[in-house]
């Protein structure tokens, strides 16, 4: 999905305590890293004399998709220019390509070890891994600013307002893709099937992904999710909204409805990943059910929200194992359904309240400097922790180019001079390793 957000990593870049060079996946929303680069031009000097931040939270972090050294020389080759001698370039090619997305801020001979990663997860495996090799970690709810954006006329939309008890469908289910790990979403048509909740739904479903895969041929990667009555699925209509969808709201679908059920991209793991998914119908005044990571609900609430207990039975978030939590949310969505009369009312009455709080909350500044103050407070105490990390990396280059008497990319003797002068300030040369010696 290609959606301009440059302007998100400008004012990110605003918050720096002092410059950094950024770098991003794009088109935006890309995971490949062919399609990771800088977020603009910068001179060597600036590349060489700024900590690299690398902005990786529009996605699920991956460790090992970004592992491979190969794909990473690969991906320099078509870099090799005049601005220094080939052979240099392919023996910092050769050695920065082991530091998984560190080694775009390492290979454009920054002067620094270490390099900021800024995330939007929590509770995650791959994010202790980039800790556990020298990535200063830097948590933020990015979609949360995306959403504002997106979403931003549903703060004045007044075709949003709805009357209680008038919606044509029970439970509102966005569920377009099941590929790149949703495969979760089969299961939980499945029993929405099975428990004759599709008839009181809004829904539909891609019946091939976007990988091409068709449900009925599909081998699921956790067997505990596999369909027992694939067929099923079919009862579902088939999907054919480009992905670009989620950047907007359908007001139709949310005042002829009366819960959300947001089905997250990340469902299957522990870890905590909320995108816009969660924040349209907050920004459009709907109460919802959150099928996530466990623990989601807490994850909201520590930014202000309310969440719908006890009108809404939520003990789900708590439920470790996926295929028990799916149960648990198709057992609240069974107990909403059988809600009639005063007590359907008075229901109604009382998660109304809470999602008109919720929109309310949204587009307010203080869920804003939430989300500010905790990006900026965690980008500064990252980017003082970046700058204690000099040298090691730039110093083994530059003695390997006076080693093979080759030319350092940084021509400008002056520059060059001001860094070498900066790094034996940081980093004081051992006088029992003279191939520490910076003198180039």
């Amino acid at each position: 999905m290609n959606v301009p957000l440059d302007n998100l990593y400008n004012w990110v870049e605003g918050l720096l305590p002092e410059p950094a060079t950024l770098y991003i996946f794009y088109p935006h929303g890309s995971k490949e890293i062919f399609n990771f680069r800088k977020l603009r031009k910068t001179s060597d000097f600036d590349m060489c004399s700024s900590p690299g931040v690398i902005m990786h939270d529009q996605e699920p972090l991956n460790w090992n998709a970004y592992n491979s050294s190969q794909d990473h020389r690969k991906n320099w080759e078509s870099e090799l220019t005049e601005v220094c001698e080939i052979d240099l370039k392919k023996i910092k090619m050769q050695y920065f390509s082991n530091f998984n997305l560190k080694s775009y801020a390492l290979y454009n001979s920054n002067l620094f070890d270490s390099a900021i990663l800024v995330h939007s997860e929590k509770n995650s495996e791959d994010l202790e891994k980039y800790k556990q090799n020298d990535f200063f970690c830097v948590h933020y709810w990015a979609h949360a600013v995306i959403a504002r954006d997106w979403y931003r006329f549903a703060e004045i939309d007044s075709r949003l307002v709805r009357a209680i008890g008038k919606t044509n469908n029970k439970f509102l289910i966005y569920c377009r893709d099941w590929s790149h790990g949703r495969e979760y979403r089969l299961k939980f048509l499945e029993m929405l099937v099975q428990n004759n909740l599709d008839t009181v739904s809004q829904t539909s479903v891609m019946h091939t992904n976007s990988e091409g895969m068709n449900f009925l041929q599909y081998q699921f990667s956790n067997p505990k999710l596999e369909l027992t009555n694939p067929e099923l699925i079919s009862q579902i209509p088939n999907n054919t909204f480009a992905s670009a969808a989620s950047a907007d709201y359908n007001y139709y679908d949310f005042i002829n409805s009366a819960i959300s059920v947001v089905l997250e991209t990340v469902f299957d793991d522990q870890r905590i990943h909320l995108t816009e998914k969660t924040l349209r119908p907050i920004a459009c005044s709907h109460p919802f059910i959150l099928a996530a990571g466990p623990g989601s609900l807490e994850y909201i609430r520590n930014y202000g929200f309310q969440t719908f207990a006890p009108w809404i039975d939520e003990s789900y978030d708590l439920e470790i194992d996926s295929v028990k939590r799916l149960e648990k949310i198709i057992l609240a969505m069974n107990k909403i359904q059988n809600l009639q009369g005063d007590e359907l009312y008075i229901f109604s009455q009382n998660i109304k309240k809470i999602a008109e709080f919720n929109k309310k909350h949204f587009f307010s500044d203080e869920f804003f400097d939430l989300v500010k103050d905790e990006l900026k407070t965690n980008l500064i105490s990252a980017y003082n922790l970046v700058k204690k990390t000099q040298g090691k990396h730039y110093l083994k280059i530059l003695a390997t180019a006076k080693k093979n008497n080759l030319k350092h990319q940084l021509q400008d003797r002056t520059k060059r001079t001001l860094l070498l002068r900066q790094l034996r300030q940081s980093c004081p040369r051992d006088p029992s390793n003279p191939q520490e010696d910076p003198s180039v």
